[in-house]
């Protein structure tokens, strides 16, 4: 499964790419990243998800695909706010184009391959520079069907071994 993830999001390289360009050129503050859902959305819907826009709040997405076999249900988090004065300085344009190439990956998986079970969804979370985006989507359900939700957030150095300081359980 891991060569068809890594064959799959080769395949779908331009796109993804293009995704993170238009969101590092168009900035958007906590809250106010319409630009970036609308683009994330329409993306996903293209892909074949089934796409809730503004989901709980006016920025947030859930895009799902159900397998229709019996398994977990994997949250992929996508950011996409950026930082005033300097955009996406921590690479929130990279994030979301992250999530979205591993729901992708993750939905073609299961489609071609039966033995991959279970629901992919890509969770847009909005505001994570300035407004607790996440916390507010976990007060209001939106991780409540949720058995592992996962993310990759770029560094300047690659670690064996991370000091992981976000892990908990919700």
């Amino acid at each position: 499964m891991v060569y068809l993830v890594g064959k799959i999001i080769a395949e779908n390289a331009s796109v993804l790419w293009k995704l993170s360009e238009e969101i590092w050129r168009n900035p958007e503050l906590s809250f106010e990243e319409t630009f970036a859902h609308d683009l994330l959305t329409q993306t996903l819907q293209e892909y074949g998800f089934v796409v809730e826009k503004n989901y709980f709040l006016p920025t947030a997405f859930r895009a799902e695909f159900d397998s229709g076999r019996d398994g977990s249900t994997v949250a992929v988090i996508c950011e996409y706010d950026a930082l005033p004065g300097v955009g996406h300085a921590c690479g929130h344009n990279l994030i979301a184009e992250i999530g979205v190439a591993v729901g992708i990956a993750v939905k073609i998986s299961m489609e071609r391959d039966s033995s991959v079970c279970g629901k992919i969804v890509v969770l847009g979370t909005p505001a994570e520079e300035d407004g607790s985006g996440k916390i507010l989507l976990i007060e209001k359900g939106a991780f409540k069907d949720v058995d592992v939700a996962v993310m990759a957030h770029p560094q300047v150095t690659n670690r064996l071994y991370p000091l992981i300081l976000d892990l908990a359980k919700v």
